[in-house]
């Protein structure tokens, strides 16, 4: 059994296999760890792409069950900030067949996948990366290779050791999707007493001809109880007779890690903490990444330089695409996030008056909020609301989160 690569790559989600997919086209030995039996399984995320990756990435549209045409904000009070696009700006995708399509792609570039293999430790020396891994019955498999490309989530067990950062800040998320027919487009609700310091939110989807919704939270605490909180307020009467709720719960890291490589080791995705600071959202910017990682580490095997300075021009690239979105959405989360219930009531009577709306939507996109949020800051009395609890320090803990892009 083959147990040295070129590359080893750790978590097959979409990051992963689209850095493996990369570098095996060009011509290298990868391995992809899998700690799960099946790809895809289980669930974390619920599927959110922008239309701009789905055409980048040229994914199948047999992934999709449903789109984001229109959206509706509520505030904690209820008033309402809808915008409707010409044509759907997102789309929600199966996301289990999401990652199953990307892995089957990086497989039939030559990549290798190991399911069921859970990477436990990680030693590294002059000349190679050592990769200890768990096993199913208790086997243990020891795997070698020039570099390692963490991919696996929000999991930093590695990091420190090999000289990478983490994230500061991390959301807690929870999902569930429910049988019926509830809305006829997407709707985001604000408020502490729904979510604190983030949102909740539903979109329609369909599942072989039926329609579900997709419900859930990110929120700085106990993501799953103000999910059911959500449903059983908003949507109570899909809920299943006996009252159950199954759903899944996960961490999103909305802060990107302060150094994204090392000496033979990159990290990409929510492992690099590559995720929009408004939304949580992390596909796009993780595939985006996943590519600057695979010609990074592409050029520096012909280099023959595999140390920490020869990989650094990764971290200088995906900062280039993604730095000042990231900049921008983090100074608009932390304001976000001080900011009481009365005063997002506040800023969306605002947003209102004087045909203000109709000029911020001009501005949206799905992936890139930086020219939104400048309009919002732009504005005297948005801005005013905005700023107003800067000053206040009790409003919500210190900032752990100062960006350090």
């Amino acid at each position: 059994m083959k147990t040295s690569y070129d590359i080893l790559v750790v978590g097959a989600g979409p990051a992963g296999t689209t850095a493996a997919e990369r570098l095996s086209a060009n011509g290298f030995e990868v391995a992809v760890l899998e700690e799960h039996a099946i790809i895809g399984e289980p669930v974390d995320c619920t599927g959110v792409v922008g239309s701009e990756a789905l055409e980048e990435f040229n994914l199948p549209r047999g992934l999709v069950v449903g789109w984001v045409n229109a959206v509706s904000i509520h505030s904690p009070a209820g008033i309402p900030v809808s915008y409707r696009g010409e044509s759907p700006f997102a789309y929600i995708v199966d996301r289990a067949e999401l990652d199953r399509t990307l892995a089957a792609r990086a497989r039939d570039a030559g990549a290798t996948f190991l399911l069921s293999t859970q990477a436990a430790d990680v030693t590294r020396d002059a000349r190679r990366v050592e990769v200890f891994c768990r096993c199913p019955g208790g086997e243990t498999r020891r795997l070698t290779a020039k570099v390692l490309i963490l991919a696996g989530g929000p999991r930093f067990a590695f990091h420190k050791g090999l000289g990478l950062g983490t994230s500061s800040v991390l959301w807690r998320s929870a999902h569930a999707e429910l049988p019926g027919d509830g809305l006829s487009h997407a709707h985001v609700f604000l408020g502490r007493d729904v979510a604190p310091g983030a949102f909740g939110w539903a979109v329609p989807v369909m599942r072989h001809g039926n329609p579900h919704l997709r419900l859930g939270v990110n929120s700085h605490s106990d993501a799953p109880r103000y999910l059911r909180k959500l449903c059983e307020e908003k949507f109570a009467h899909l809920l299943p007779g006996d009252g159950s709720l199954p759903c899944r719960s996960w961490v999103v890291p909305v802060l990107p890690v302060s150094r994204t490589y090392g000496d033979r080791v990159l990290a990409v995705g929510d492992a690099a903490g590559q995720v929009k600071p408004t939304s949580g959202g992390g596909i796009y910017y993780g595939m985006l990444s996943a590519r600057d990682a695979a010609d990074t580490v592409s050029e520096a095997f012909r280099r023959g330089k595999l140390t920490r300075d020869a990989l650094a021009a990764y971290e200088k690239r995906w900062r280039a695409r993604l730095g000042f979105d990231l900049k921008v959405g983090t100074l608009f989360r932390r304001l976000f996030a001080r900011m009481a219930d009365r005063d997002v009531d506040d800023l969306f009577r605002i947003i209102h008056a004087d045909g203000l709306l109709a000029r911020i939507t001009e501005r949206v996109s799905f992936d890139w909020h930086k020219e939104l949020i400048l309009s919002l800051l732009k504005h005297p009395k948005l801005a005013r609301i905005l700023m107003r609890r800067c000053l206040d320090w009790r409003a919500e803990p210190a900032f752990s989160d100062l960006p350090t892009l």
